[in-house]
């Protein structure tokens, strides 16, 4: 399944004695970080390849870890983007150059929707550049990638993830309880 993984939007948890405790980022983002303008809070990490806050780092690894004594394979599809990549995306869909989809996550003709209406369409699934929590680097979407075929290109649609998708249907053919 596809999950939304916000590090705590910014905290770090910590389970001791049964208790939890949590703080806050290390360091608030400045404007241009905040806005995607600037990469100076994150950090590239390799295995799995992706791009998070230094403070998610840590627990996102730590999630994975626990994940993987599941048997699930938690994988990020999409991790920071900055502000020219946020636009770039936003910009192909007000073009028409790329998919439209409307709530049902069911691909719109371009041509058929309205331009009064097309910032609504394009704002629910893609948040204006400079709006994005993908900037900010403790967002980032994941899958589990042992339950899809590994030539599938993941474009985290609801479809993918309905009783009948593939990543549904893979996964059921893994499972052995």
């Amino acid at each position: 399944a596809v999950v939304g993984v916000s590090a705590g939007h910014g905290r770090r948890c910590e389970r001791t004695g049964g208790r939890r405790r949590c703080r806050g980022l290390t360091m608030p983002l400045d404007p241009l970080q905040l806005t995607g303008r600037s990469a100076s809070h994150v950090v590239e990490i390799e295995q799995p390849r992706c791009i998070l806050h230094r403070d998610a780092v840590e627990p996102f690894l730590a999630m994975r870890h626990a994940a993987a004594l599941e048997g699930i394979d938690l994988m990020p599809v999409s991790s920071f983007r900055d502000f020219a990549r946020q636009a770039a995306i936003w910009n192909a869909k007000y073009r028409g150059e790329r998919m439209l989809l409307g709530r049902d996550g069911l691909s719109l003709d371009f041509a058929g929707v309205e331009r009064s209406a097309l910032v609504d369409t394009i704002l629910w699934w893609s948040a204006l550049p400079g709006a994005s929590r993908h900037h900010w680097g403790s967002d980032l979407d994941v899958i589990d990638a042992a339950a899809v075929p590994a030539d599938y290109r993941v474009q985290l649609l609801p479809q993918e993830f309905a009783p009948d998708g593939v990543a549904v249907e893979q996964a059921d053919e893994k499972k052995t309880w």
